[in-house]
């Protein structure tokens, strides 16, 4: 069954679409191609059983959407719509309920609210594939209110109940459960699990964060409780392992998506990559290394704290800085798990943060204190569009360009950032030109302008470069 990339074939005798690859060979007059799953069943179709375009779906936000489609599918994916409606939806990203319908069926292919029942309905569906969960654990896993609710969602996008999608599973699909919940974590080919797991060992938090072979392990708060994740980056195949220790899995749809998103797992890197490759300056960094993925972090808050203790400080050092935030004014866990002692303060715990033993100037710890004040006032939203983002922390003393730059890139999760004034990005780009000088922020930034819309993983490849040439010219 043929179709263009990033898109399904529904079949109209059927009602069933299908990905690229599926077997099935319809006639041609009866196949329309979709821009997505989601679009397939707004419009009615259900999911082939055979080859499972529902376990392949593309990029949260499609390429060239519009700012504000692409902030709602990023709430949306955050669980925004599990707890607040279409119009308050609508209001955060700045337009009317009409418009923002308007412009998800013309983008999208559903509405906001289809795309949220979708969301829920494909993980609970992953559920009743990879876990023995009960029904009342798996509807509260997946953001629904009710069984009942979920009854009615699931069936209306696969046209089978629960239960009969659970008699459907293929037994080699369940996860064995020992000691948390285990559930899959797919991905579109290719990823750099070395890459990503280089980015994460300098720079985890002591105490919050760590780093055991191929596990990366991290504390997070359920329902004021204490609990830990961790994601296996080793092993091979098109998905990562999840094993949730938590003291309730209700809503681990939200957390689940935080994860995908810190390891960039719903990036359309193929596609970015090849649009990378075709600029002659950037072809030979980007083919030596395929499946770079601009990583985030699990929090925005947290992340921003992160990348403000970075300033002029190295990767390492920033690490120990932010542990010995994280001592002073985390919350501590009734008993280590894990390794793991703590969780990360939130903006009312470092309203008061004090530059004394930290081993941070004072003015970086006033910043801090500055961000964590206009974050719990709500002067600055970092779940806004990036755009707006950018703005407001450009109004916090302390914060400039370069701050601003990597803020959104790894907490806004922007695709199109490209931090000019990084020494760094500016000294690999001038190993690129041939040039024994430094280019300046001004060129790099003129250069940088035919990159767009992917100068974010652009950055990514340049800093790659740079460690690759250290690694080779070490003795």
């Amino acid at each position: 069954m043929g179709s263009t990339a990033g898109q399904v074939s529904a079949v109209a005798t059927t009602g069933i679409y299908c990905r690229p690859q599926c077997s099935a060979r319809p006639d041609p007059k009866n196949v329309a191609a979709f821009a997505s799953p989601v679009a397939a069943e707004a419009a009615g179709y259900r999911s082939c059983l055979r080859c499972r375009p529902d376990r392949h779906l593309p990029a949260s936000s499609p390429a060239g959407v519009p700012a504000a489609v692409a902030t709602a599918l990023a709430l949306i994916s955050d669980g925004f719509l599990d707890r607040f409606d279409e119009a308050a939806l609508a209001d955060r990203v700045g337009y009317s309920t009409r418009q923002l319908r308007r412009l998800f069926e013309e983008h999208v292919g559903a509405t906001p609210a289809f795309v949220g029942r979708s969301r829920r309905a494909h993980f609970a569906r992953r559920l009743l594939d990879e876990t023995d969960l009960p029904m009342p654990s798996v509807a509260g896993a997946a953001g629904f209110g009710s069984v009942r609710q979920m009854n009615r969602v699931v069936e209306s996008i696969f046209r089978f109940t629960p239960g009969e999608l659970r008699r459907k599973r293929r037994g080699g699909d369940v996860l064995v459960a020992d000691g948390g919940l285990r559930l899959r974590l797919p991905f579109v080919a290719p990823f750099d699990r070395r890459a990503a797991l280089d980015h994460l060992v300098p720079r985890v938090t002591p105490g919050v964060e760590t780093i055991e072979g191929s596990r990366y392990r991290r504390t997070l708060e359920v329902c004021g409780n204490p609990g830990v994740v961790e994601v296996d980056l080793g092993g091979e195949g098109s998905h990562l392992e999840l094993v949730a220790h938590l003291p309730t899995f209700d809503s681990i749809i939200d957390d689940v998506a935080r994860i995908r998103a810190m390891f960039g797992l719903d990036d359309d890197v193929v596609a970015a990559e090849a649009a990378l490759a075709a600029d002659p300056l950037l072809a030979p960094i980007v083919e030596a290394q395929v499946g770079l993925r601009v990583m985030g972090g699990w929090d925005r808050f947290e992340t921003a704290v992160r990348v403000i203790v970075g300033q002029q400080v190295s990767v390492v050092g920033a690490s120990t800085i932010t542990g010995r935030i994280v001592e002073r004014h985390g919350r501590r866990l009734p008993g280590e798990v894990l390794g793991l002692a703590a969780l990360f303060p939130t903006p009312a715990a470092l309203l008061d943060i004090e530059a004394d033993g930290l081993g941070m100037p004072r003015s970086r710890v006033d910043t801090i204190r500055a961000l964590a004040a206009a974050v719990a006032e709500g002067a600055v939203d970092l779940s806004a569009p990036s755009e707006v983002v950018r703005a407001q922390l450009l109004d916090v003393r302390g914060i400039g360009p370069w701050t601003v730059d990597l803020i959104a890139m790894r907490a806004a999760r922007d695709p199109d950032v490209l931090p000019a004034g990084d020494l760094g990005i500016r000294q690999a780009v001038g190993r690129l030109l041939g040039r024994a000088e430094t280019p300046s922020a001004d060129e790099v930034e003129s250069l940088a302008s035919a990159w767009s819309p992917h100068r974010s993983l652009a950055a990514q490849h340049l800093w790659a470069s740079l460690r690759r040439v250290d690694v080779k010219e070490k003795p």
